[in-house]
């Protein structure tokens, strides 16, 4: 008698799970929320010194108009305009280095506007992800004996 091969079966499902690489997909997961916290910190760090440098600019402008403003309207003054320096009266200098105040106060309350606004995404990003950060110690040590039930229900990420 002759033995048969098997009939080959037909494929009618997804592959069967295999466990390292669920491991090394969710590791990666974790990896990618951490870098996208890290860039949405960098981009909040960025507009902090912006806003920084713009409000000691404004101070700078508003010491040359409290030293302008001293002055007779006529006096002869120079203003540096880009690399060349001109000569104007005092009235028009002082209207400029204004109207630069103004400019500048009205950009530095744009940037505090979206500063706010990058807040609260990453606000809202570590809520969403239960992300928390390691180097509040407190908050460690209020959740250090829920810990080992958290994590197995919340799967968060620890920064």
């Amino acid at each position: 008698t002759r033995v048969r091969p098997p009939a080959q079966q037909l494929d009618t499902g997804p592959p069967p799970a295999r466990a390292a690489p669920a491991m090394a997909d969710g590791s990666s997961q974790a990896q990618a929320i951490v870098q996208q916290l890290q860039n949405m910190r960098d981009q909040r760090q960025m507009m902090t010194s912006k806003l920084s440098e713009l409000d000691m600019e404004l101070q700078e402008h508003k010491i040359v108009l409290t030293a302008l403003s001293k002055l007779p309207d006529d006096r002869r003054c120079f203003r540096m305009i880009g690399d060349v320096l001109v000569e104007r009266t005092n009235v028009e200098v002082r209207q400029a280095v204004i109207q630069n105040r103004d400019n500048l106060e009205k950009a530095m309350e744009e940037l505090r506007n979206k500063l706010k606004e990058r807040d609260a995404e990453l606000m809202e990003f570590v809520k969403k992800h239960n992300i928390r950060v390691s180097s509040d110690a407190s908050a460690l040590k209020q959740g250090s004996q829920e810990e080992g039930s958290d994590q197995q229900q919340s799967g968060g990420v620890l920064v």
